[in-house]
């Protein structure tokens, strides 16, 4: 990552193409879109231009919860979520992410060590290198997120 660099992120290199192409590529290969949440979150986490306020404090806490339960747990949360909005629930059901840390505040756009352009494998696709090490580099991303808003906070 570049100081300051070319995107809100910091990210020197290009997000919002990455981040289409990332999305694209999820609607062909149902496999790599198994990590489409964790994608969303870090995504408008870091480029809070593009994010509702309302949302970031649980896309931060679903993006611990990814780190700590994996990203099968994720997408069952997911699909109880999406059940429970199409029954007339009231709302999000906070009580899973209620043990994660809040969204802490902050004036400005934290830096972060890595970016969505990150998640490309050496040959500049996403998964020319297997599933798993999408997987990793996701995680590792996430991480990466979760650490620039928690440094920021101090």
């Amino acid at each position: 990552m570049a100081d300051g660099g070319a995107c809100e992120c910091g990210s020197a290199r290009p997000c919002v193409d990455t981040w289409y192409e990332a999305l694209a590529q999820e609607h062909q290969d149902p496999e790599m879109a198994t990590w489409h949440a964790p994608l969303v979150c870090n995504f408008v986490l870091q480029h809070p231009s593009r994010n509702k306020e309302r949302f970031a404090d649980v896309q931060f806490r679903l993006l611990q919860f990814y780190l700590d339960r994996g990203v099968t747990a994720v997408n069952r949360l997911a699909r109880h979520q999406v059940a429970r909005n199409k029954s007339g629930g009231p709302g999000y059901d906070m009580r899973p992410l209620q043990p994660y840390r809040a969204l802490p505040h902050r004036d400005s756009v934290p830096r972060f060590a890595l970016g969505i352009p990150d998640l490309r494998d050496a040959d500049g696709g996403f998964v020319g290198d297997g599933h798993p090490a999408y997987g990793a580099r996701m995680r590792m991303l996430s991480e990466a997120t979760i650490a620039g808003y928690l440094e920021s906070e101090s």
